[in-house]
């Protein structure tokens, strides 16, 4: 079967745009998801540590753009585009050695603890191992999940979309625990109401850093600008003053 001319361009415009990189910091795409206090929507505004972290660097790299230009998808969706679609930087996220085979990262943001949380009184965890046999509660492609399957648990994991829909299944009864962030767990859970003396941190998963996730293919002078703006906004004090306006 003979292509037309125009279907040929058409599709030799896909392949160039599936594979072009980002050739200036004006041209990155930013992505992110409901992770309160990093990253979130109130009143209909996106707010938190992280997205005021990466205004300040626009504004110290002179990069024009706006809070309005940053998309809110589905951490699984972002999480794909991110590592698929050049020019497209997702956050936050939390840095490990298995994710730096897949991204390019700018960090760290801020200091991150992920861990398992379950109803007071109800689970003695002294490994993932313990929970093997439960109903655990995990974010579709979020650290809490990955850090489960890396411990070799994952017939009883049970996915959502969200930390809201997560806290709040939690507590209707639908897990025996959860494997999240910490702090994004006790931010929604207040958000929602929900009692948060009624629960604790049964085991620590990971300590780590969050960080902004590119392309392994980016540019690598465009993302040492990125960590050059990141860096001095740590040593200036900036980024303890943005955490200190979200967590006490």
């Amino acid at each position: 079967m003979r292509l037309s001319t125009h279907l040929l361009v058409a599709l030799a415009a896909l392949v160039l745009a599936g594979t072009a990189k980002a050739q200036s910091l004006q041209d990155f795409q930013w992505l992110t998801e409901e992770y309160a206090p990093y990253n979130y929507t109130e009143d209909g505004k996106l707010k938190g540590i992280a997205v005021d972290t990466l205004v300040a660097m626009w504004e110290r790299l002179d990069i024009e753009r706006e809070v309005s230009d940053i998309r809110v998808l589905p951490w699984a969706r972002g999480y794909r585009m991110a590592q698929e679609q050049p020019g497209h930087c997702l956050f936050s996220t939390t840095v490990t050695d298995s994710r730096r085979e897949l991204f390019a990262f700018v960090e760290p943001i801020v200091d991150t603890r992920v861990a398992i949380v379950a109803p007071r009184g109800t689970l003695e965890v002294d490994s993932p191992a313990a929970l093997r046999d439960v109903p655990v509660g995990v974010v579709r492609e979020d650290i809490g999940e990955l850090l489960m399957q890396e411990a070799g648990i994952d017939d009883h994991l049970l996915r959502t979309d969200s930390a809201r829909a997560l806290v709040r299944m939690l507590d209707a009864g639908r897990f025996a625990a959860i494997s999240y962030s910490l702090d994004t767990v006790w931010w929604n859970m207040k958000v929602a109401g929900i009692d948060t003396t009624k629960y604790e941190n049964v085991h620590t998963l990971t300590e780590g850093v969050l960080g902004f996730a590119c392309p392994k293919g980016t540019d690598p002078a465009l993302l040492a600008r990125l960590q050059g703006a990141l860096d001095a906004l740590r040593e200036d004090g900036t980024l303890a003053r943005i955490r200190a306006n979200y967590v006490d």
